[in-house]
């Protein structure tokens, strides 16, 4: 064989070795775009204007609902566009009574308001909850009877706890005594006192 030949058919090995790397790495990243594309519209990524119930749903927030006439429709998605809200429309089938009712979460209950003023809606007001009754107790509180008195008898108070005639209270004299005792006469120790 030449050596021009060989040389001829390792350039053309290694060309088509290059092309078949080539071909392999864009099919795989056609595939993964293609991939993050079809996750994308699976994810409904809209984040401003009119949306689905399915959308909605599953953000946690719980829902808003805002009745509207009909012939604001317009005039509320333009608003909501330029204020950046989500929602949907809902009305009942046969329901032809001018109103229709705008879903959406309490994410956007402040701009909602916004939307509804510049709208000539008046606004709504927070409603107050009741704060909720104690219950009445079983026993009325009055000062005790003194026939009934406290639950502590004169001998169960603090003052009469100890008779002086006990052993314990000897035996805590007697400590007491040996402690002072023991305080005048106290000699310094060599060591340090932590």
């Amino acid at each position: 064989m030449d050596v021009s030949a060989e040389a001829a058919d390792v350039v053309v090995r290694e060309s088509l070795q290059a092309t078949e790397a080539a071909a392999k790495l864009t099919l795989e990243g056609m595939k993964n775009v293609a991939a993050l594309l079809l996750a994308i519209a699976k994810q409904d990524m809209k984040v401003v204007g009119q949306t689905t119930a399915k959308r909605l749903a599953r953000d946690p927030a719980p829902a808003v609902v805002i009745p509207i006439k009909a012939e604001d429709k317009a005039k509320f998605q333009k608003l909501a566009k330029e204020f950046g809200v989500l929602y949907f429309f809902a009305q009942k089938k046969g329901n032809d009574n001018g109103m229709l009712n705008v879903v959406s979460n309490e994410n956007y209950a402040a701009l909602l308001n916004a939307i509804m003023q510049q709208l000539g809606y008046p606004i709504p007001q927070k409603e107050q909850e009741e704060e909720p009754k104690k219950a009445k107790s079983r026993a009325p509180q009055k000062k005790s009877s003194p026939e009934r008195g406290n639950g502590l008898n004169p001998s169960q108070t603090t003052a009469g706890a100890v008779e002086q005639d006990s052993p314990t209270k000897k035996k805590l004299d007697q400590l007491q005594r040996l402690a002072a005792q023991s305080r005048p006469g106290q000699e310094k120790s060599k060591g340090k006192v932590r």
